[in-house]
């Protein structure tokens, strides 16, 4: 993981950690050439598969988990950063779905288009 500002390049993918406003920080994204999903802070798996599903315009046949949600983040066909609210929230209250879910973004990240996760807060 990064601990820097998010990538500006929509070529950079990653995971980066921001502190500000995930409205303005997805602006900026935005503005650099990113699609962006702003993910609604969450503190069970369910309200954070509600917010992914949200943010990301999902089918409402989603089938939230780790499987489906990768099937989805593979069939982006633009660079996109997924802002999330708050993370901490999740982590803490769920740290081994948490874990899972990290390891899964991280992983996407190395995947063509450009991903970024960005940890805001």
């Amino acid at each position: 993981m990064t601990d820097a500002s998010p990538p500006l390049d929509s070529g950079t993918p990653g995971v980066y950690y921001v502190a500000g406003d995930p409205v303005a920080v997805a602006a900026a994204l935005e503005d650099a050439g990113w699609s962006t999903a702003v993910v609604a802070p969450a503190a069970t798996t369910h309200e954070f598969y509600d917010g992914v599903v949200a943010a990301l315009s999902l089918p409402a046949y989603f089938g939230r988990n780790l499987d489906a949600l990768w099937d989805c983040l593979t069939d982006l066909d633009t660079p996109t950063a997924v802002v999330l609210s708050d993370w901490q929230r999740f982590a803490a209250a769920r740290p081994g779905r948490w874990s899972a879910i990290l390891d899964l973004f991280v992983e996407r990240t190395e995947r063509s288009p450009a991903f970024a996760v960005v940890l805001a807060s």
